[in-house]
């Protein structure tokens, strides 16, 4: 993109939506001028459910953005996570124009468009993006566009990501109700691991959990391909349900529990002192102990992780794991997340990576601002 250049991105999550507007500087780097954040309803199990509701909720954070830059906003990129969409693995030939004059970049867009024509795509879905991993030319393998490479014909191995249209239209719905059109989807993983993940942990193999409030991420990178994403309907908030349901107690009350018992070991607590609780039946004092409540969180972040490598043991990937990356608002804060991820993953390499440690206005900007960073390098 062009020096001046302003994209605005916009995470619309479970409970909250985030949006950044982005300038490209004379350096080629994104300069964040706005940013707005907002609480969220409306949306269950990766649906929208109530579009005015979840439309309020962005027009509230644009404004927020669009008082910080000074600037109007009209449309912008919105995230869209593995439940709502399928990758599909194409690997296909064409001819080069003139051979004699070397591969151009038209030669490639060609056969982009024949990719995107022969795909086969159920009622209402739409690609949302073709993701280049590897081409072939007079029998090698090159990471990067070979133009100028003399050859009569070329393979191209490319991930296709095709977004369910019922998703679509429920996005330009609540976009609709925020005055806002949308510029395209981008794929969470893709703006989340742009900044999170190292170029060698992509080569090598890396597992990604990206644990939000209502949702996990879970993506597998190898050979700096993305070959694996899919999403749970399990974070961090359910571990705040699980607390309020177990001791009878408000989602206020077992947020607040979480937040300071934030442990996914029992074993790691020191003291395992008594805690007045306050029922929200009888409104009553019960005591239980600490421990009580790190079980909770212990075994719903357990499970997580069990899903997950069960889930990956069945596509036969297992074995291609070198490293695990935890993030996300539901996870970075918890102690001891890294160790019950090596007991139950039984991968050696963990790693947390709070969004406190990356470069933006906010943690719950992370996402939204890989993004933007996403499509300015495009």
């Amino acid at each position: 993109m062009a020096i001046g250049d302003i994209i605005v991105g916009l995470d619309i999550g479970v409970s909250r939506v985030s949006c950044v507007i982005g300038q490209v500087n004379k350096f080629s780097e994104i300069e964040v001028i706005g940013y707005g954040l907002s609480n969220n309803s409306g949306i269950k199990r990766g649906q929208i459910l109530d579009y005015e509701r979840v439309g309020q909720s962005i027009r509230d954070a644009v404004n927020s953005a669009e008082q910080i830059s000074e600037l109007s906003v009209n449309s912008a990129y919105v995230n869209i996570k593995g439940m709502n969409v399928r990758i599909e693995k194409v690997v296909m030939e064409s001819e080069v124009e003139r051979p004699n004059d070397g591969m151009t970049v038209n030669d490639i867009y060609n056969l982009y468009t024949k990719i995107q024509i022969s795909t086969r795509l159920e009622r209402d879905e739409q690609i949302i993006d073709i993701l280049p991993s590897a081409y072939v030319v007079n029998g090698r393998l090159y990471k990067e566009e070979p133009i100028g490479a003399f050859c009569k014909t070329f393979q191209m191995e490319v991930e296709v990501v095709i977004a369910r249209g019922d998703y679509i239209v429920g996005v330009q719905k609540a976009l609709k109700y925020a005055n806002l059109k949308i510029d395209g989807l981008i794929l969470e993983t893709l703006a989340t691991s742009n900044i999170i993940l190292m170029p060698e942990e992509k080569q090598n193999g890396v597992l990604m959990l990206d644990i939000g409030g209502g949702h996990t991420d879970i993506s597998l990178y190898k050979r700096d391909k993305l070959e694996f994403y899919t999403t749970l309907p399990v974070g961090g908030d359910h571990i705040t349900n699980d607390i309020a349901l177990t001791f009878d107690i408000n989602t206020e009350e077992a947020e607040k529990l979480k937040r300071q018992y934030n442990l996914a070991l029992v074993s790691m607590i020191t003291n395992n002192h008594e805690i007045k609780l306050t029922s929200k039946a009888a409104g009553t004092n019960d005591v239980v102990k600490c421990s009580e409540i790190v079980q909770v969180i212990e075994a719903r972040i357990k499970e997580i992780y069990q899903l997950t490598r069960r889930m990956l043991q069945e596509k036969g990937m297992i074995t291609a794991i070198n490293t695990v990356v935890l993030t996300g608002q539901g996870i970075s804060n918890i102690v001891g997340a890294e160790e019950l991820a090596t007991r139950t993953l039984k991968i050696n390499q963990v790693r947390v990576c709070s969004p406190k440690l990356i470069n933006v206005i906010k943690p719950q900007h992370t996402t939204v601002y890989g993004m933007v960073r996403y499509i300015s390098g495009l």
